[in-house]
């Protein structure tokens, strides 16, 4: 085993615990990034989100006009740069192979550089565009012309050392780039026979031009201006375009909101105006659609008494198809408009239906203020039902407060010279069937049992302003009226009477 100095162990453990700290820190840094990153996401989403549709539509289009542009641009930018680089290769290959032709090869073979220095100037002579300068230099190095006449005039140099050697060793023409031009060489030999019988190469020059980037690349700015303008008044154009449009659509759905809202506070008589064929269009004429069958089913409902709507909800919460029937103890109240048909005949049947509603609407309203449901109206006649605990004592309280408040309507009617009904009441408690009747297409939800026919038999034989039940319910609910008793009563059907009772409630 390899035992280490003290002094290297310490260094190793600085080292290890150095590194240690280091990597702790980054995973700190890291995950601070991550979180960092991951809230500013959060409340990017959470703003989107609560944009309005609107803006999220011109956002959303802005943003695939510009990916879709940016991309096409980067696309048709590489495309022209080396469509643009290649006829550019062409010109200036063309260009310095002119620097070394037969001519300037023959004069730098008779080292005659006044001529090559003419050759140079003419094509500066040209005007090419682009092209900053033309020069030649001979097998030595030296520049012997150039564009600039202070590079052969003052012996000044213009390529470094490195430069000519490399120059001077190339076998074809070459490119390099700069950060200002791109540059062309082409060597000028001339063919000679060796010794040895071969045909060689020997290198009598070296020929370059330089070519501005600026100038080549302006096209690729020009294209790129252009292309950024366009995008942008794309993207605008898109974004103000989706966002005008949109208001169409958006206006729709703030229609339908209003139309919900509207709904919810029981005004069903709203109508969306329909104004497209698209899904909001639909919508608009399905919801135009639910806001009737709503309407027609609160009518439906005044038709429709609480018992039965009861046993419908029942029925919608269990597996049975058909509404069940059910068996308990109900309270009934029977109430009769006496004398009605003599009423009838004497009067219109505008001012028959008018008078009887009015007394029929104060009953249907004391029956449900005391927890009761109007079964049904049949003609001139109520039947109502009371369930629960308490129907005893509703029961009761019901059928004297409707009495007292025939008696007010009555009294206030009179000083009008306004026509007045009477009614009479039979009231009584037992076991009875609650249940469906009828036909499959049509049903009625009623209370049928004995309890209903005694009660109606009491109905028919109260007198105006009178409530008659048996003496055995009086006994037996302990009201807090008076009664007197009426004495027996034979009921059609049944063989033993009935000793009956009037209620006594002023």
């Amino acid at each position: 085993m390899i035992k280490l100095n003290p002094d290297i162990r310490e260094k190793i453990k600085a080292s290890l615990s150095f590194l240690l700290l280091f990597i702790s820190k980054i995973k700190k840094g890291t995950i601070a990034v991550v979180e960092t990153l991951t809230t500013f996401w959060v409340f990017l989403k959470e703003l989107f989100i609560s944009f309005p549709i609107r803006r999220k539509l011109s956002i959303i289009i802005g943003a695939v006009v510009i990916i879709v542009i940016v991309v096409m641009s980067l696309i048709f930018q590489q495309t022209e740069k080396r469509l643009l680089e290649s006829k550019l290769d062409e010109m200036c290959n063309l260009t310095v192979q002119y620097l070394s032709s037969f001519e300037v090869k023959d004069n730098l073979l008779m080292q005659d550089y006044d001529a090559i220095k003419l050759s140079v100037l003419y094509i500066r002579q040209k005007n090419i565009s682009g092209l900053d300068y033309a020069w030649v230099i001979n097998r030595a190095g030296e520049c012997i012309a150039h564009t600039d006449i202070k590079f052969t005039e003052s012996g000044k140099d213009f390529l470094t050392e490195s430069q000519v050697k490399n120059l001077l060793t190339i076998k074809e023409t070459s490119k390099t780039e700069t950060d200002t031009h791109y540059e062309y060489y082409y060597p000028i030999s001339e063919s000679r026979k060796e010794t040895n019988g071969k045909n060689g190469d020997v290198l009598l020059g070296v020929a370059g031009i330089g070519f501005s980037k600026a100038v080549a690349m302006a096209p690729i700015r020009d294209a790129q201006k252009i292309i950024y303008t366009i995008a942008i008044l794309v993207t605008l154009s898109s974004i103000l375009g989706i966002y005008f449009l949109s208001h169409k659509m958006v206006k729709q759905i703030h229609e339908l909101s209003e139309g919900a809202r509207q709904i919810g506070k029981g005004n069903l008589d709203v109508k969306i105006s329909v104004k497209s064929r698209d899904e909001l269009g639909q919508l608009a004429r399905e919801f135009n659609i639910m806001a009737m069958h709503l309407k027609e089913k609160l009518q439906m409902q005044k038709f429709v008494s609480p018992l039965a709507r009861k046993m419908i909800k029942r029925s919608l919460f269990s597996n049975s198809r058909t509404l069940s029937s059910q068996k308990g103890v109900v309270a009934l109240l029977f109430s009769d408009v006496r004398n009605f048909s003599g009423f009838a005949q004497k009067h219109s049947p505008e001012i028959v239906v008018k008078v009887i509603n009015i007394y029929l609407e104060k009953q249907a309203q004391i029956i449900e203020k005391h927890s009761g449901s109007v079964d049904k109206f049949m003609g001139d006649q109520v039947m109502a039902v009371f369930e629960g605990p308490e129907s005893h004592s509703n029961l009761m309280n019901a059928a004297v407060d409707i009495q007292k408040a025939i008696s007010d309507l009555n009294k206030k009617r009179a000083k009008k010279n306004e026509e007045i009904l009477t009614v009479g009441i039979g009231i009584n408690i037992g076991i009875a069937v609650i249940g469906n009747i009828g036909s499959l297409e049509r049903m009625d939800c009623t209370v049928v049992g004995d309890v209903v026919n005694i009660t109606s038999r009491f109905c028919d034989i109260a007198k105006p302003g009178q409530i008659i039940t048996s003496t055995e319910l009086y006994s037996r609910i302990h009201p807090v009226y008076a009664a007197s008793n009426l004495g027996t009563l034979k009921i059609k059907g049944r063989d033993e009477v009935i000793e009956i009772c009037e209620i006594k409630f002023d």
